[in-house]
């Protein structure tokens, strides 16, 4: 199966509102940066950046449907937490909707909202270029666009703070606080 980006980006403007489908363009600008400027495939970093938020049309029932129907499992945290469950649809969708089989990109769109304490360049970069596009307000967003111009690790703690919620009051991801620890302990 062979699909343009042009056409992902029809099919994107049609599932995601205006302000999704703006915020998931600019994703895919800050990637581009982020890939030249710490040596990764900017394509790739396009591609994931645009397929990050693709199971973002869907509501909360249509996540859990789509997850029974496909056989996605759900850890403990994923049933109770259904924001980041995006992440784990979107790779799947990007899987049998678009036929990517790059593991590369597959795990950079699903990691992005979650974390893991084994993230490639790639992961990272998705991630932190989905905190700190140019709409994204907050001084956590601030921070994170500080530190990654020099550094992308020191970047993600600011990135995982928005990304998994946590200043609305709900907990980490378990592998997301892995994660953070272990680079912690890294630096």
């Amino acid at each position: 199966m062979h699909i343009t980006i042009d056409e992902i980006k029809d099919d994107l403007r049609k599932l995601l509102d205006s302000k999704r489908y703006a915020h998931t363009l600019s994703v895919c600008e800050t990637a581009v940066v982020l890939a030249k400027r710490f040596g990764a495939d900017k394509d790739k970093a396009y591609l994931a950046a645009l397929l990050h938020d693709c199971a973002r049309g869907l509501d909360e029932q249509q996540q859990i449907e789509y997850c029974i129907e496909n056989g996605i499992e759900l850890d403990e945290y994923m049933k109770n937490n259904s924001n980041p469950l995006h992440a784990l649809i979107g790779e799947d969708i990007a899987k049998r909707q678009y036929g990517i089989v790059d593991e590369e990109i597959l795990m950079a769109i699903r990691k992005h909202a979650i974390g893991d304490e084994n993230m490639m360049l790639l992961d990272k970069i998705i991630l932190v270029a989905d905190a700190i596009e140019p709409n994204r307000l907050g001084s956590d967003a601030d921070e994170a666009r500080l530190i990654a111009q020099n550094s992308l690790d020191k970047a993600i703690f600011p990135a995982m703070r928005i990304k998994s919620y946590y200043l609305k009051g709900n907990p980490m991801h378990p592998s997301s606080i892995m994660m953070l620890e272990k680079i912690l302990v890294e630096m």
